[in-house]
C-alpha cells in the first residue's frame, strides 16, 4: 500500500489472489462526482502522454498543487481500475500500465511467500506439538525430568516408525558409529557378539596387532565381567561402550575360555585402533599380508570385512601386490555387513571395464541414480574369479557379489547372502552431535533383480545373492565358529611363522573355502 503521511492514496491491492474481486470493490467505493474527478486529471495524463513521464507521478503532483490530500479513494480506485484494465487488454495509459505489472509482480511474490510459510507452518505443526508435549511433562510429572532425555526419546520414537535399518543416533552414540566408518577408534581391538546372537558376550575375532591380540584373547572366549561389572544379558553394544575410552587407560577383562575350568583376568590397555578392512589369507613376521593361498600359490586370496573409508586404497594395495603372479583370485565377503556404498562402486570399478554395476531408486528423484564401470580395469579380465559370501554378507558387499554375478566377471560360492538392498543415508543434527540416519533408497543388480528382503519374504523369493550352482556349502554355527578361530591362527604370526606347525588338511576349519579352491584347480587345470 502507497501512503502519503498516515493517509493511503491509494488501497493498492486489498484481496491479493482476485483481481476482479479487487475491480467490483474499488467501483463499489465510486462515488456519483466521478466525471469530476476524471475531469481534473485530464490535463496532467495528456501532459505526460506528450512529454512521456509517468501519469501516475503527475497526477499525485497535481493533487498536491490543489491540496489535493482531499482526494477521495473512489478518484484513486477509478484510475487505478483503468489503469489494470490498460494493463490487461493493451490500451493507451502506458505509464499507468506499467505500475500495475510492478504492482501484479509484488503481488505474484507475496502470493509465493505467503505459500511457503502456509506449507511452513503445516510442517513445523506436528513439531510444534511434540514440543508442547515435552513442556507439558516437563512441567507436571510427577518427577523431575530432563526435557533433552525427552526430546532423545521422541526422536527414537519417530525413527521406530521406519524400517530396521533406520535409527536416531544420539550423541553417546555419534562418535562410535563415526569410528566404525573412518576405522579408527580408542579401544582393545575385539570383534565381539552378545544377545540374541550369543548366550553371553563372546569374542568373535581380536584384531591383529592390537592390545587384545597382544594379550592372547583367542575366538570362543566369553568374557564375564569388564570392569568389575558382569556381563550377563549385557549387549555388544553396551559392552563396546564400557570397553572403548581415553588411549592409555587400562580396562580389566574376565574370561571364560573354552576348556579352562576357572575363568582368567586379563589387563589390557586402551590404544588407537586403525583397524584394518582388506587381509590376506596368511600373516607374514613383518605383519603383512600374503595373499596366496597356501594350498595353492597359483590362487590369490583377498578378505574384505567392511567397505570404510581406507577399504578401497588396501583393495587396490591388494590388487597391486597379486597382479603378476595371480592365476584366479577369491574375494572373501563373508561377514561383511556393508558400508559406504560408493566404495563398492569404484572397488568393481576396477575388476569390470562396462556395464551398469548398481542403480538406485528413491521415492525423491535426487536419491535415483545408476553407476557404471567407467575406468581400466586393473586386474587382468582373463584371471578367473569367485566370490564367497554367507548369511551375514550384507548391503555394499551384495552390491559388489551382485555386479560381478550380474556381469560374468565372478562365480559366487558359500551360502545365501542377508538381503539387505536398501540405501541410508546419515543427516547431522544439532551442531553434529547428533544425526538421523534412514532409509532413502533402494539399490538394484545390473540385471534388475530384488536384493532387498522384506519381513513378509520367504526363501523362495527373489532377494540377496544365491552362489552358483555347485558352488553353495552350508555351514552350521560350530563350523563358523571355527571359520572365525582359522581366521585367528592365520593372522598370528606367532602361528603362521612357526618353524614345526602340526599337519593339517587343506583349507582345515572352511570348507566354503575348501569348494571353491577345488572349482578354481579344475578351471587352472582344464
Amino acid at each position: 500500500m502507497v501512503s502519503s503521511g498516515n493517509r493511503p492514496i491509494f488501497p493498492l491491492w486489498d484481496h491479493l489472489p482476485n483481481q476482479r474481486v479487487f475491480r467490483r470493490r474499488i467501483l463499489v467505493q465510486e462515488s456519483c462526482d466521478q466525471e469530476k474527478h476524471a475531469t481534473r486529471v485530464a490535463g496532467p495524463l495528456a501532459a505526460c502522454q506528450k512529454t512521456g513521464s509517468d501519469p501516475l507521478e503527475a497526477v499525485l503532483k497535481h493533487g498536491k498543487n490543489e491540496r489535493s490530500e482531499r482526494v477521495s479513494p473512489p478518484f484513486s480506485g477509478r484510475l487505478l481500475g483503468q489503469a489494470l484494465d490498460s494493463a490487461l487488454v493493451g490500451k493507451t495509459f502506458v505509464g499507468v500500465a506499467c505500475v500495475s505489472v510492478r504492482n501484479i509482480q509484488i503481488l505474484v511474490l507475496l502470493i509465493l511467500v505467503c505459500g511457503a510459510c502456509y506449507l511452513q507452518a503445516e510442517r513445523m505443526k506436528y513439531a510444534k506439538r511434540i514440543g508442547d508435549a515435552i513442556e507439558l511433562i516437563e512441567e507436571n510429572y510427577v518427577e523431575e525430568v530432563d526435557p533433552k532425555d525427552l526430546y532423545l526419546a521422541a526422536m527414537k520414537g519417530i525413527v521406530s516408525e521406519l524400517d530396521q535399518f533406520s535409527e536416531f543416533i544420539p550423541p553417546t552414540k555419534y562418535e562410535e558409529f563415526q569410528s566404525v566408518l573412518e576405522q579408527q577408534f580408542g579401544g582393545l581391538g575385539i570383534l565381539i557378539e552378545g544377545p540374541p546372537a550369543a548366550q553371553q558376550l563372546t569374542v568373535v575375532a581380536p584384531i591383529p596387532g592390537t592390545p587384545a591380540f597382544k594379550a592372547g584373547m583367542q575366538p570362543g572366549d566369553m568374557i564375564v565381567e569388564i570392569g568389575g561389572k558382569s556381563t550377563e544379558g549385557l549387549k555388544a553394544t553396551d559392552a563396546t561402550e564400557l570397553m572403548r575410552g581415553p588411549v592409555g587407560e587400562s580396562v580389566t577383562l574376565r574370561v571364560q575360555r573354552m576348556g579352562a575350568p576357572t575363568p582368567i583376568t586379563l589387563r589390557i590397555e586402551r590404544a588407537d585402533i586403525q583397524v584394518d578392512s582388506v587381509y590376506g589369507d596368511r600373516i607374514e613376521a613383518d605383519s603383512s599380508w600374503n595373499y596366496f593361498l597356501e594350498e595353492d600359490s597359483r590362487i590369490a586370496y583377498i578378505r574384505v570385512t567392511l567397505f570404510g573409508e581406507r577399504t578401497v586404497d588396501e583393495f587396490q594395495k591388494a590388487l597391486d601386490t597379486i597382479r603378476e603372479d595371480a592365476e584366479a583370485l577369491v574375494i572373501d565377503l563373508r561377514y561383511n555387513p556393508g558400508g559406504i556404498l560408493p566404495l563398492a562402486v569404484q572397488m568393481c570399478n576396477m575388476l569390470v571395464d562396462q556395464g551398469s554395476i548398481v542403480s538406485t531408486k528413491g521415492r525423491r528423484e535426487v536419491f535415483g541414480t545408476e553407476f557404471k564401470a567407467k575406468r581400466k580395469v586393473d586386474l587382468d579380465l582373463s584371471i578367473p574369479i569367485v566370490v564367497l559370501v554367507n548369511g551375514q554378507s550384507a548391503s555394499a558387499s551384495e552390491i559388489m557379489a551382485g555386479c560381478l554375478q550380474d556381469l560374468g566377471r565372478a562365480k559366487i560360492a558359500g551360502q545365501r547372502s542377508y538381503g539387505k538392498g536398501t540405501v541410508q543415508q546419515v543427516f547431522q543434527l544439532e551442531n553434529d552431535q547428533t544425526a538421523l540416519k534412514f532409509t532413502t533408497a533402494r539399490f538394484y543388480r545390473p540385471s534388475g533383480k530384488n536384493i532387498h528382503r522384506t519381513r513378509d519374504m520367504d526363501a523362495d523369493d527373489v532377494w540377496g545373492i544365491l552362489p552358483d550352482e555347485g558352488l553353495e556349502r552350508p555351514m552350521t554355527e560350530i563350523q563358523n565358529l571355527y571359520l572365525n578361530r582359522r581366521w585367528h591362527r592365520r593372522g598370528d604370526p606367532r602361528i603362521t611363522t612357526a618353524a614345526e606347525r602340526p599337519p593339517a588338511p587343506p583349507c582345515a576349519g572352511d570348507p566354503q573355502l575348501k569348494v571353491v579352491l577345488d572349482y578354481l584347480q579344475r578351471q587352472l587345470d582344464s
